[in-house]
């Protein structure tokens, strides 16, 4: 299975809310073998098909770095949706398409989210601690949000220069990205690009 370039902020695909599963197929099984490699290969603790390209309701988590869960393997959750959340804590998230961005996000403390399971199968289970933290940003993965959206506007704006060397491709990972996203707009008859949003 090959590893799959990861894309980074601001790609229009990581921006749309992604679309629903609604049956199995040998290339459905064959794009969660891939994302758990490529997950594997970035050291990442999950990982959404949008931030492979994919505008698929899908996610895996690596449950061998989850305290309590590691005699699981991978967790993969299609169609996932929160049933129920409470408690609040604070911890500092990282994710795999904002290379370099550490914050401390607030999020309920606890969880129950239902999904199908990797077979289909429909899976209702609670979480919590680091568990539920990374459901709830794998989710918002597939809604279109990044964690770096619950900060504040000046947070925000002292990451500017991080966030524009993502969108002209010239940060450095240990793990392979999609180029950047390039908008052509007509302008008075010439095609003038435009990196990013």
């Amino acid at each position: 299975m090959p590893i799959l370039p990861i894309y980074t902020f601001d790609q229009p695909v990581l921006r749309q809310e992604t679309s629903q599963i609604e049956d199995d197929s040998a290339e459905l099984q064959k794009l969660i073998k891939s994302m758990v490699i490529t997950m594997r290969n970035a050291d990442g603790l999950g990982l959404a098909a949008n931030q492979v390209g994919k505008s698929l309701a899908l996610t895996v988590i690596d449950l061998k770095h989850v305290k309590d869960w590691e005699d699981g393997d991978t967790l993969v959750l299609i169609n996932p949706a929160l049933i129920g959340t409470e408690g609040e804590s604070v911890f500092e998230e990282g994710c795999l398409s904002l290379p370099g961005i550490r914050e401390e996000i607030v999020r309920p403390e606890k969880i129950g989210v239902k999904f199908l399971d990797r077979n289909l199968k429909e899976v209702e289970m609670d979480a919590d601690k680091i568990l539920a933290r990374i459901i709830q940003h794998e989710i918002d993965h597939l809604h279109g949000k990044y964690f770096i959206d619950y900060l504040s506007p000046f947070k925000l704006t002292l990451l500017k220069p991080k966030l524009s060397k993502m969108m002209r491709g010239t940060v450095e990972t240990e793990y392979p990205l999609a180029p950047p996203y390039v908008q052509h707009h007509a302008v008075k008859g010439k095609v003038k690009r435009l990196r990013g949003m």
